[in-house]
């Protein structure tokens, strides 16, 4: 008697336990909207002429070689 009272327990736990698991499906993230974003820079370390020049003309004016 008393091993059919555990087994139908265990039965019914485990069974508890798969059909609750069931339905706790984790949700997925909604997707952001689309939003403007910064185009990606071709070269991160591009500098121009006129960067050139200039960092040249601070230097000059600052006193150092």
């Amino acid at each position: 008697m008393n091993k059919t009272i555990i087994v139908s327990l265990a039965v019914l736990s485990l069974s508890t336990s798969a059909a609750l698991a069931a339905k706790h499906h984790a949700k997925k993230p909604a997707e952001a909207p689309a939003a403007a974003t910064m185009p990606a820079p071709t070269s991160l370390f591009v500098v121009s002429d006129a960067d050139k020049a200039l960092y040249a003309k601070n230097k000059r004016e600052s006193g150092v070689k």
